[in-house]
Formats: C-alpha cells, sequence, structure tokens
C-alpha cells in the first residue's frame, strides 16, 4: 500500500510539473520565440538595408570616377589654354618689342589704357609731347598737373600722381602687374 501512496505521489508530482510547465514556462516561451521572430525580421530589414546602401555606395564610387575624369580633362583644358595665353601674351610682347625697336620715331600708345587719362587728357599730353608710356612714366607728377593745369580748368580735378607708375608697368609689358595695380586703385588714387 506504501507503493501505491509512493506512485500516486508520483503521479500527482508529475501532474503538477507538467500543469506549472505548461501555464508558466509556456507563456515564458513564447514571449521568447516572439522575440526571436522579431529580431529576425529585424536582421532581414537591417540586411536589406545594407544591400541598398551598397548599391548606393558603389553608385557613388562610380560617379565619384566619372568626376574625377572630367576634373582631370578640365584641368588639362586650363593648363593647355594657360600655355595657349602664355605664349600669345609673349608673342605679343615681342611684337611690341619689334615695333618699339624697328617702329617710327613718333610711335605712340595707347593712353587711356592708363587710369584716369580719358581721350581728352590723353589729347592734351600728347600735344604736351608726352606720346608714349615710356615717356610718362618719366614725367613727374608735378610737370603733369601743370600740363593739365595749362590745358584749363576743367583739367584740374584730374589726379595724375599714379600715371608714372601705370605707365612704367605698361611700358615694361607688365599687363598684369598693372590690372592688379588698377584694381587696387579708386578712381585712379591710391586709396
Amino acid at each position: 500500500m506504501a507503493l501505491l501512496y509512493i506512485l500516486i505521489g508520483l503521479l500527482i508530482g508529475w501532474l503538477i510539473e507538467w500543469l506549472v510547465d505548461w501555464f508558466y514556462w509556456r507563456g515564458r516561451v513564447q514571449a521568447v520565440n516572439n522575440e526571436l521572430q522579431d529580431c529576425k525580421r529585424s536582421l532581414m530589414d537591417e540586411r536589406e538595408r545594407s544591400k541598398q546602401m551598397q548599391l548606393k555606395i558603389s553608385a557613388l564610387e562610380d560617379e565619384k570616377k566619372s568626376l574625377r575624369a572630367r576634373l582631370l580633362a578640365v584641368e588639362a583644358d586650363a593648363d593647355r589654354y594657360k600655355n595657349e595665353r602664355d605664349a600669345a601674351l609673349q608673342e605679343a610682347n615681342s611684337l611690341k618689342t619689334e615695333s618699339r625697336a624697328g617702329g617710327k620715331a613718333d610711335a605712340e600708345d595707347d593712353l587711356k589704357k592708363i587710369e584716369g587719362i580719358g581721350p581728352k587728357i590723353e589729347q592734351v599730353l600728347k600735344n604736351a609731347g608726352v606720346r608714349t608710356f615710356k615717356e610718362l612714366a618719366t614725367t613727374p607728377s608735378e610737370q603733369l598737373k601743370e600740363i593739365l593745369a595749362a590745358a584749363g580748368k576743367r583739367f584740374r580735378l584730374a589726379d595724375p600722381t599714379t600715371w608714372p607708375r601705370q605707365a612704367a608697368l605698361a611700358a615694361d609689358g607688365k599687363w598684369r602687374e598693372l590690372q592688379d595695380y588698377q584694381d587696387a586703385l579708386q578712381g585712379g588714387r591710391e586709396g
């Protein structure tokens, strides 16, 4: 009889254990399984986004290569244009030097290239014997003021203080430096 009670006790214990497992642990296992499924879905989404990002990276790398090739082509064109410009400037300077050396004694420069000199002031200067950049560069600004004052009241407002320096740059063919200097001037005056 004791054996029967032991068997019944074991059977009841096993049944209680099964019921506890069924109701308590089954809910927890289900929650963990649901969480696992969510993680798997999330992982799949991340893998898909990773593939999309890899495609975008690949497209951007292709675009980078294309832009780099275009940049190299533009730089090559810029170098070619710079060389052509330098050659043209050199040729122009040599032609100017040749024309000055072998030209007429009364050759004149376009004095209007000097900031502050317009057509009328140019004519006044040429009438006074200042016909070239070199002559203008060697004429003191006080003498230029006298020439302008002698030409009439309307020329007294002109300020010739920067003209000799500008003319010296032009006479030497330093056009870029002349342009930089003129850009720094304010109304033909040093500012």
